[in-house]
Formats: structure tokens, sequence, C-alpha cells
């Protein structure tokens, strides 16, 4: 099956109509796929085949995405790696992928343009790029994701919160990481607009929300938190989806108190991003659940993981029977919705009992004094692993270890309350949002 090329489609049907928002600038269809051709055009001048892997190393900004669309036209495979990377941990990946070209500026390529033809379609089984997962259990993998993955995932997501040819989809995530990435994809295969910020700055979060005509925003937990501590008004997309792990209720129901129609979504990258996502119907009735499969996409819990069959997964990841296993735990009620728990790595074994760290978090995450949360399990001699929890009080609170241990002991059992608890400035996190544990450990 043959994939036509979805921006020169997109050029064609909707030229005028904005393609882009990012660094203080507009870009129409017809503008993005011209920049995108001369860019395509520079990438052959420099080497570039069909095939090829170009690594890019770049903030979110125009010519991130340029470069994106610019490569879909030659047939080359990006892998865009996270500024974040360590000199040592963006050598070993180069070393081993050996890209044609590596980026961390557009105006590195020459200037010449090499006059050969572009691709216009591609099979649905080409690899498009190759994306880091987050990492946040250990060292990053990448994952190859297909042309076919990008557009059954932006189909499957449009079946669920729909699409409107007036939406701008707010990407405040990074363009290295699947949950960006997508949203830089879906919106071109939609035709409508992406507004991408360079990194996440919560006040320009919360004007672009305000008056910038966002409809949909994709965060994670951290990012909800601080734009309700901001006091940012909410209410004006008509989708927010919050996702990078499980997901506390307490800034759910505020968020929804304050008009705002949030929705929990559960993704991979070796699922090229959601797998479930509330619908907006449901973000009431069933909060804390992560939603139902999008439509293609199959679910179901093998001993407490959960598993995941469908178009959206990368070659490769799915065992013989095509069902790809998450290392994620989670159930499904009887109406058919997802409920992630956390991941079977982080499980606590202490004195014979399983601790699922989210559950403790969850209750920590209620105490008025506490900003933030993380339980690991440490090892011990008596217990084999202690119960610990890493806490960021907020600004100016004084809680002590004891009192967030008699907080825990008033709603949880006696061996899921923390062993010792211990005070942070900060909890470490990936790009995404995701919790490290493996660092806390």
């Amino acid at each position: 099956m043959k994939l036509d090329d979805w921006l020169a489609q997109r050029s064609q049907s909707c030229p005028e109509r904005i393609a882009l928002v990012a660094d203080g600038s507009e870009v129409t269809y017809a503008e993005l796929e011209a920049e995108a051709t001369w860019v395509a055009r520079r990438l052959i001048a420099h080497g570039v085949r069909r095939g090829s892997t170009v690594a890019m190393t770049m903030h979110p900004r125009r010519e991130q995405v340029v470069i994106v669309h610019a490569l879909m036209k030659v047939g080359a495979v990006l892998l865009p790696l996270s500024p974040r990377l360590s000199t040592e941990e963006r050598k070993t990946v180069i070393g081993a992928e050996e890209p044609a070209v590596d980026l961390d500026d557009a105006g590195e390529l020459t200037q010449t343009e090499a006059d050969l033809p572009l691709l216009g379609e591609h099979d649905m089984d080409d690899i498009a790029s190759r994306v880091m997962t987050s990492g946040s259990t250990g060292t990053p993998d990448q994952v190859g994701l297909t042309y076919g993955n990008f557009l059954w995932s932006a189909v499957a997501s449009a079946f669920n919160i729909g699409v409107e040819p007036q939406d701008r989809w707010l990407c405040c995530l990074p363009l290295s990481h699947i949950s960006g990435l997508g949203i830089a994809m879906r919106s071109v295969i939609y035709g409508t607009t992406a507004v991408i910020h360079d990194g996440f700055d919560v006040d320009r979060v919360a004007e672009a929300l305000e008056g910038d005509e966002i409809t949909v925003v994709s965060l994670v937990t951290t990012m909800l938190s601080r734009l309700l501590e901001a006091g940012a008004d909410l209410s004006h997309p008509r989708a927010i989806l919050i996702g990078g792990g499980p997901v506390p209720e307490d800034p759910l129901e505020e968020a929804l108190g304050r008009g705002a129609t949030v929705v929990q979504t559960y993704g991979l990258t070796e699922a090229c991003s959601q797998v479930t996502t509330l619908a907006p119907a449901d973000a009431r009735r069933k909060l804390g659940s992560a939603g139902r499969p999008l439509l293609t996409t199959h679910l179901r819990i093998q001993e407490g993981e959960i598993l995941v069959q469908g178009p959206t997964v990368a070659p490769g990841r799915a065992d013989a029977d095509g069902w790809l296993h998450t290392g994620d735990l989670g159930r499904i009620d009887e109406e058919g919705f997802l409920y992630v728990d956390d991941r079977m790595d982080d499980m606590i074994v202490t004195g014979g009992e399983n601790v699922v760290p989210a559950e403790v978090e969850k209750v920590l995450l209620r105490h008025p004094e506490v900003a933030d949360a993380a339980v690991v399990g440490r090892e011990d001699p008596e217990w084999q692993q202690a119960v610990t929890a890493i806490v960021v009080l907020r600004d100016g609170s004084e809680a002590s270890p004891d009192e967030l241990r008699r907080h825990c002991a008033a709603s949880l059992a006696g061996f899921k309350v923390p062993k010792r608890v211990e005070l942070a400035a900060a909890l470490p996190r990936t790009p995404s949002g995701k919790l490290m544990r493996r660092a806390l450990r």
C-alpha cells in the first residue's frame, strides 16, 4: 500500500491554511511545502539519499519541523536526538548510527541544491523515524517507526477526539520524543495547525491557551500542576491531553473544576504515541482512567501487564502472536476503560508484599504541603526493599517526614507506608516529563 507525501498533498488542498506557528511567525501549507522542498534538495546535495539516516539535535523550532518534512521527500530516516543528551551519550548514538548528516543547526547544510527528483509516495512499511524512548527506566532504546505507524496513529486519535479545520494543537514537548514528534506529523496529516514552543514556559503556555485560539494541547502532569498553581485559564481548549505516566486525580479534579476538558492518555514510543485516550465526554465520569483503546488498537492484561496490538505498533516489537509487551501494570474495567498503575520494574517487594509506587505517591500528593513525590524501593537487609518516599514541598512549607508518614498511615496498609521520607528540591525527570525512579534508587 502506497502513501502520498502528506505535506505536498496538503499544500495543494489547503495552500493558504496555516500549517505551523513557531518562533513568532506563521507558515502556510504552501510556504511549508516550498521550504521543505528547498531543504530536501540541499540534503540531497549533502549526500543524503533514500534510506540514509539524518541525526537532528535541536530545541523545537521552525527549522526542525521543516527538516522533518523535508526528509520524507527524500525518503531518509530521521533520528531526532534530545539537546539534553550528554556529550558521551550523543557520541555513543552517533557512533553506532553513522548518520549521513548530523545536524544541530539547519545552517550547516550546504547552500547548493541538487536537481534530483523527490519522492512523491512511500510504502507504508518504510521507516520514517527512529525515535529514542524516554529512558525513564534505564538506557534509552531506539524504536523504528514507519509511515504507516504515524498514519494509523493520526487516524486513531482523530476518531477519538475529532478533527476540526480550525484546530491548533499546542506542542510544548520535545520533538525528539514521540509525544512532540507525533503532533508535528498528525497536524500535517489532518491539514491543521501545529503551534510549536521551544520548551515549556508556564507563563507563555498560559498566555497561549488564553489568547492563541489553541484547541488541543498535550501536557504531562507536572506541566498541568504548574499551570494550575499559576492560575492559568484552562477553559478554552476543547481537549487537554495529559500523559507521561500515571496521573494523580487531584490535579485532574481541580482542572475539571475550573472548566477545563482534561483527558488522560496512555501511550508509548513503541506504539507511536497514543494507545488509549479518554474521550472528552467521559472526562469526569471516568476520572483516573486513560480511556478505551483507540481505533484499530487492541488491549489485554496478562499477569497484570498491559499488552497492545495494532497497526501503530513498531515493526519487530511484538511477540509471535502480535502483542507488544509494554512493561506497564494496568487493569481494564467492565466497560473497557484502561487504568494504568505503574511500571512492572518499579514494583516494590517489601517483606513479601507488593507495593505499587504510584498508589503511595497518590496519597502523598493529597497532602496540602506536597508539590511532588516519588516512591522507590531501596535495598534493605530486613525488608528486602524498604518503601522510600522522596518529597518536594511547596514553597514555604515545613511538613516533617514524620508528619508525612502519619498522613500515609491514615490511608494505606502498614506495609505500604514509607519506612523513610526524604525531602528534595526537585525530582529527576526525562525531557518528556517521566519520573526517573532509577536515579532515585
